[in-house]
């Protein structure tokens, strides 16, 4: 769902207020009380948390879209457990070897350089740090299970 889709919605379910973030803050609190659905939704609501915190101030967009940005080309660091017995990734339930840490690697460096160009053609067309965050979260949204598992990406 893009910010503008969002938004669009959030002025429909609620028009009586004021500001974008007061709205968004509003959808927020009404999301967390529904019980139905609530893996769905509480994936959802980490994203919009995600907007929330960049709409609050234009310096925290940026913030957050730098730390999307790789560092020297250096992937997210998965740590080796060759030598301890069959230890499972906490966050995939997924054993460790060196196929899921090759896997890890691989895709990390994929997903920077996708993020790269996107954030890189974004900026040259003068977009808005928290559109350029919004096209962010999608395309991690769109990166396979098996990789948002293991790298902790919990938004949808």
């Amino acid at each position: 769902m893009t910010l503008e889709i969002l938004c669009h919605l959030m002025n429909i379910v609620l028009p009586h207020k004021n500001t974008t973030t007061e709205n968004l803050h509003t959808f927020i609190k009404i999301l967390s009380a529904e019980k139905g659905n609530s893996e769905a939704l509480s994936q959802f609501i980490h994203r919009l948390h995600l907007l929330s915190f960049a709409l609050s101030e234009p310096g925290k967009a940026e913030e957050l879209l730098s730390a999307y940005l790789p560092k020297e080309d250096i992937p997210l660091p998965l740590p080796d457990f060759a030598e301890w017995s069959r230890v499972p990734n906490t966050a995939s339930d997924e054993m460790q070897a060196s196929e899921a840490v090759d896997y890890f690697h691989k895709m990390t460096a994929a997903a920077n350089v996708l993020r790269t160009a996107l954030i890189d053609a974004e900026r040259e067309k003068g977009a808005p740090a928290l559109y350029i965050l919004d096209k962010l979260l999608n395309l991690n949204s769109a990166l396979p299970d098996r990789y948002k598992k293991m790298a902790n990406i919990p938004y949808a």
